[in-house]
């Protein structure tokens, strides 16, 4: 599950690249979809073309998701600990979306590694992500209120872990 996530968040930043966004903001939810069980998510994100990245899910489980182009900073306020995974093994997407191919008027295509992900566009903002994971599990994640293109100061993007929290570095 947690590969799953990676791929999901960093798969957006790279898509705002290859649409030719300097930044992007947007609320989603997040539907995963495996054999007989369904678990969705939602929340917001601030995204910018050079692969940093922060996404607050506020349900089901409150937790805050910082991505940088070497690391991924997980903050679970209820747990109160922090995750801090290098992200050595995990592709980089920003490449593959950047070539993210128009198929349809609103669908663009990009495949990586036998994945195929469906970008939709509406008003030359993304609206959908789809795709099949190399687990089977379908994901799709809806987009609203979408801003585009503007400043996402350091500040919000860098990792905050409260004093006194456990720090599990992986």
């Amino acid at each position: 599950m947690r590969k799953i996530l990676i791929v999901f968040l960093l798969a957006l930043p790279g898509f705002c690249a290859g649409l030719n966004f300097k930044s992007l903001q947007s609320d989603f939810a997040q539907t995963v979809n495996s054999q007989n069980q369904s678990i969705s998510y939602s929340g917001k994100f601030y995204a910018r073309n050079d692969n940093v990245a922060l996404w607050i899910y506020e349900s089901p489980t409150p937790k805050k998701i910082y991505f940088d182009k070497q690391r991924v900073v997980i903050v679970e306020d209820e747990l109160e600990q922090a995750i801090i995974s290098r992200l050595d093994e995990t592709p980089n997407l920003t490449q593959i979306l950047t070539h993210a191919m128009q198929i349809q008027p609103t669908l663009y295509k990009a495949i990586y590694d036998g994945v195929e992900y469906f970008i939709t566009v509406k008003n030359d903002l993304p609206t959908m992500i789809d795709y099949k994971d190399r687990l089977d599990n379908k994901i799709k994640i809806t987009l609203k209120n979408q801003v585009a293109n503007k400043q996402i100061s350091e500040e919000i993007l860098t990792p905050v872990i409260p004093q006194g929290y456990d720090i599990i570095n992986q």
